[in-house]
């Protein structure tokens, strides 16, 4: 998929100004976002390790103030302290079996997709860069990392070839990463880095959401108070943002 694009876009593409950076990009938006997923679903339950890979807004923020010196309103510093409990309250760490490992490597993917933001960042502000192309780019980087991972990382199961794994392969490759990393660092390239990361929070309320409504799978009393706070929170960034670019056309 990353080959097919970066063919499609290539007509577009100018000269790679900053290879080492896109390079890092696709190393840390593609293969360690994705290698670190996989090896934390190994020993882990798919919930936990998605919400815990959803603490990647809390890390972002600390790198952008830190690398990006970009500042955070004090309506936000609220936003980021009521997201953060949400997510405590929906994860609930007090109910569950603590496997480290699995633990581990979902914290290491939430920090790897972390670290991607700030890079992807660095490179949108530096070069005018045409979104297509830089994804296109990084993932064919990511391609490679992700393909080098496969060789020397030993199969513990060998692999069954089946229509429900093509369809996954397909969606994971063309739905899920080419789609969704175009439209992210399209995000990106259009918003403040606390601002789009506490954005994708939405992600696990949605999840508690779609299981309700086609599981049937009923939330839970913390899990309500998450998504309120949740909820608020995004909606409290909304309204600091909406009387900012209201004040400056006044």
């Amino acid at each position: 998929m990353a080959i097919f694009l970066f063919i499609v876009s290539i007509k577009k593409i100018h000269k790679l100004k900053e290879p080492l950076l896109v390079a890092l990009l696709g190393l840390t938006q593609t293969t360690g976002f994705f290698i670190f997923a996989n090896l934390s679903l190994v020993s882990g339950g798919a919930g936990k390790v998605s919400l815990l890979i959803y603490t990647m807004p809390f890390w972002s923020i600390i790198f952008a103030n830190i690398i990006l010196k970009e500042t955070v309103s004090r309506a936000q510093k609220i936003a980021i302290v009521g997201s953060f409990l949400g997510l405590v309250f929906i994860v609930e760490p007090w109910n569950l079996q603590s496997n480290f490992l699995s633990d581990f490597f979902a914290l290491l993917s939430a920090v790897s997709w972390a670290i991607s933001i700030t890079i992807a960042k660095i490179i949108l502000n530096k070069q005018k860069m045409n979104v297509l192309s830089l994804n296109s780019y990084q993932m064919l980087f990511g391609f490679i990392g992700i393909l080098i991972c496969y060789i020397f990382i030993p199969q513990q199961k060998e692999t069954i070839f089946s229509s429900y794994l093509i369809f996954a392969v397909l969606y994971a490759g063309i739905v899920a990463t080419a789609l969704g990393w175009f439209l992210w660092l399209y995000v990106l390239e259009k918003m403040k880095v606390n601002i789009a990361s506490l954005s994708s929070l939405t992600v696990p309320i949605l999840t508690i959401l779609e299981s309700w409504f086609q599981l049937g799978e009923k939330p839970d009393v913390f899990e309500i108070c998450g998504i309120v706070l949740i909820a608020l929170s995004l909606l409290l960034i909304y309204l600091d943002a909406t009387f900012k670019v209201n004040k400056v056309a006044t």
